[in-house]
Parts: C-alpha cells; sequence; structure tokens
C-alpha cells in the first residue's frame, strides 16, 4: 500500500491496527525458541509495535525492526516501558533497534549482518506490486544461510485490502532459492476476519526457510533503484 495508508492507520488506530497483535505469536515461541535465538541476530521487517521483538530481545543477542511510521515505534518502547534513545532515524533500548525508516530503500549497511528473518505480517500487507519490490530488497539483504519464519494467511473470497491472501504455492513462487518447509496449516474459524468479511474459510500458514543461494531471477536492488 501507499506510505499514507499506513500512517493513517497508525493516526486512526482501533481497528484499523488490529494486524498488531497484543500478544507474543505462538508461532514464534514454537519455530524460534530460546535455544535457536542464541547468538543470532534477527531482522523484523515492517515491525510496527510487534510484541514479538520483546521475546526475541530476551534470548537473541541482537534484534533490527524496521517500521516507517515514528508513532508506532514511540509506541513500542513506551507500551513496554523501556527507556530508548534515537540517534537520526535510530530508536536504540538495550539490544533492541528499530529503524524508522522506508523498507525498500535500505541498503546493507544500514542494518548490518543478521541471521535469521521474521516476517510475520509483512509480506501479506503488501499488494502485489509492492509485494515484489519487498522480495527483491529482501533478497538484496539476506545473505546466503539465512534462516526465515514466514507467516501467512490464505482465505476466501480473496480481499483488495491488506492483510492480504497468499497460497503456499505463492510463497514457493516468491523463495525459489530456498529450502521451504512449510510447518503450519491451520484452519483458524474463529479469526476475527471470518467474522468480519463473512469469509468461507480462513487458514494461516508457516514456513520455515533456509536461503541456499542468491537468486539470479530476481532484479538487483541497485538497478531498480537506478531506474526509479
Amino acid at each position: 500500500m501507499e506510505k499514507a495508508f499506513w500512517f493513517n492507520s497508525w493516526e486512526l488506530e482501533g481497528h484499523y491496527t488490529s494486524f498488531h497483535r497484543k500478544d507474543i505469536h505462538p508461532y514464534a515461541i514454537k519455530y524460534l525458541p530460546p535455544f535457536a535465538l542464541e547468538g543470532q541476530t534477527v531482522f523484523v521487517p515492517l515491525c510496527g509495535k510487534s510484541l514479538d521483538l520483546l521475546y526475541f530481545s530476551r534470548f537473541a543477542t541482537r534484534v533490527i525492526g524496521v517500521e516507517i511510521v515514528e508513532k508506532a515505534i514511540h509506541q513500542f518502547f513506551e507500551d513496554n516501558q523501556l527507556a530508548y534513545r534515537q540517534i537520526g532515524s535510530r530508536f536504540v533500548s538495550g539490544n533492541i533497534t528499530i529503524l524508522c525508516r522506508d523498507f525498500f530503500s535500505l541498503k546493507r549497511e544500514d542494518i548490518g549482518p543478521f541471521d535469521i528473518v521474521y516476517d510475520r505480517a509483512a509480506l501479506v500487507a503488501l499488494p502485489r506490486p509492492l509485494r515484489m519490490r519487498y522480495l527483491q530488497t529482501l533478497e538484496w539483504l539476506a545473505p546466503v544461510g539465512t534462516l526465515s519464519f514466514l507467516n501467512t494467511l490464505e482465505y476466501a473470497p480473496a480481499l483488495a485490502t491488506p492483510p492480504f491472501s497468499i497460497l503456499p504455492d505463492e510463497v514457493a513462487s516468491y523463495f525459489p532459492n530456498y529450502a521451504i518447509d512449510h510447518v503450519e496449516s491451520q484452519e483458524v474459524p474463529t479469526h476475527g476476519m471470518v467474522r468480519k468479511y463473512n469469509l468461507s474459510y480462513l487458514k494461516e500458514h508457516g514456513f520455515m526457510m533456509r536461503k541456499l543461494y542468491d537468486s539470479p531471477v530476481l532484479i538487483d536492488i541497485e538497478d531498480l533503484m537506478e531506474t526509479a
């Protein structure tokens, strides 16, 4: 979506920020347990004020989030009573750093090396054109060997607003250079979207993925930026 959509969502809050969970996602605990986080740096794109950041910070060496809306960043630290300091576009508290940046403008040196990507609500937040830019940016940022956890939704009928429905076959096509383990495929009849939009069904998928090699298919993000 356009940047204004997200600024407006965080300004209005309420159901406009229903994507924000008020708990740690159980998939984060199940598939990225404490022993898997030890000594690791976790990268969380489009992080909002996710409580998953707190969970990762307890066990990982470093947690790096990226969020374009500064209001959400302030709320994350204030809601969780974390003292923080601002250094330019960086907001830092202990081993948590949140960059107030447009994800698509990131360079490798902005975030440094990382071991794990955690995507709970980033890919599903983006319509297809921006989704492809997101994938291209992530491909350029993530080194070979990166472990990723991806959470997606599948539902019908499809909606023209986020979170978007993404089928497992689509995930496979988006990450051709990853080993993908489809670890969760739970139907969630009690999900709020089912009631709100009268959906026939909704499934929440989880994927554990490992980057095997740099993709020759996706456009180099530097070339993309030069032609933008």
